[in-house]
């Protein structure tokens, strides 16, 4: 199974619309990766749900974009199985106030264990770095 097949189908199983689970309420696409490099692009728009009382995304959202993102994306180049995030950490910069985000992921270590990630958050429409994370993830097959 290509790249974006395996990306499309781990997206389409967290979507389900019949659940009201996080994942499907962050509603994520995928734009494009590369399986060599190993890195992903996933779009998020903003949701009224996400925002806190200054109609900023909350951190709690933006960190559960963060982990979706690289969650995702670990999954998809293990090849088989999921992920489960073992630890998580967000550095914030500035607050999210456009309509778009675009989460770029970077998969730094693939062992059978521990599969290691970065990611970094951009306005979609600027291009500003608004927050970065890292995070570990353990694989297991379905």
């Amino acid at each position: 199974m290509i790249m974006e097949e395996r990306f499309q189908e781990i997206l389409q199983s967290i979507k389900n619309p019949h659940e009201l689970r996080l994942n499907n309420m962050l509603d994520p696409y995928f734009l494009g990766g590369d399986e060599e490099e190993q890195v992903s692009d996933i779009l998020f728009c903003t949701q009224d749900w996400e925002k806190n009382q200054r109609d900023e995304i909350h951190g709690g959202a933006i960190a559960a974009m963060f982990d979706t993102a690289m969650g995702v994306t670990a999954a998809a180049f293990q090849g088989h199985g999921s992920v489960s995030t073992a630890d998580i950490q967000v550095s914030f910069i500035r607050p999210f106030l456009s309509g778009a985000f675009i989460f770029s992921t970077q998969i730094t270590s693939m062992g059978k264990t521990l599969i290691r990630a970065t990611c970094v958050a951009r306005e979609k429409q600027s291009g500003k770095i608004v927050a970065t994370a890292s995070g570990t993830f353990v694989p297991f097959k379905k």
